[in-house]
């Protein structure tokens, strides 16, 4: 199954685990940082179509979802994400 005669001679084995841990650590630095950018991304967007609703219809997002207006009851709030 496994050939372990292979792994016996010391030129097979790995001497510092650095730059295994440290391509790991990159790799999981660049995914984290797409996947952060796609969330904010999504978050402006929302953040956007919540000012255009309520931009068209006088002050008062009528397609907004209950738990974004929730959130952002307080009047000074809105005013300043819609200004």
């Amino acid at each position: 199954m496994l050939d372990t005669h292979k792994y016996k001679s010391a030129h097979n084995k790995i001497s510092s685990p650095l730059l295994p841990v440290l391509t790991c650590w990159g790799l999981g630095y660049v995914v984290a940082t797409l996947f952060f950018g796609v969330v904010e991304m999504s978050i402006d967007s929302i953040i956007l179509s919540f000012c255009q609703d309520a931009e068209e219809h006088q002050g008062t997002a009528q397609y907004a979802p209950p738990l974004l207006m929730e959130t952002l009851n307080d009047q000074n709030e809105m005013q300043r994400l819609t200004q």
